[in-house]
């Protein structure tokens, strides 16, 4: 049975992760266009053992987790 860590929700979307490196890989699919077109606030990852949520930000053209 996987053991999951993280849920990324991406633009109404959303995925269970194991780790922070699954996390990540999947972040890289998102093109960053989407994210002016889309509502980012709609953009976050929430990790499962404490409940906290952390915004997704656009910065440099990459998705970027805030205070992870």
């Amino acid at each position: 049975m996987e053991e999951f860590a993280y849920k990324l929700v991406m633009f109404g979307f959303s995925a269970l992760c194991e780790d922070l490196d699954e996390v990540k890989r999947r972040l890289n699919i998102y093109p960053t266009e989407r994210y002016e077109l889309e509502n980012g606030d709609e953009c976050f990852l929430v990790e499962l053992s404490t409940r906290t949520i952390y915004p997704i930000v656009l910065k440099d053209n990459r998705f970027v987790i805030e205070g992870l």
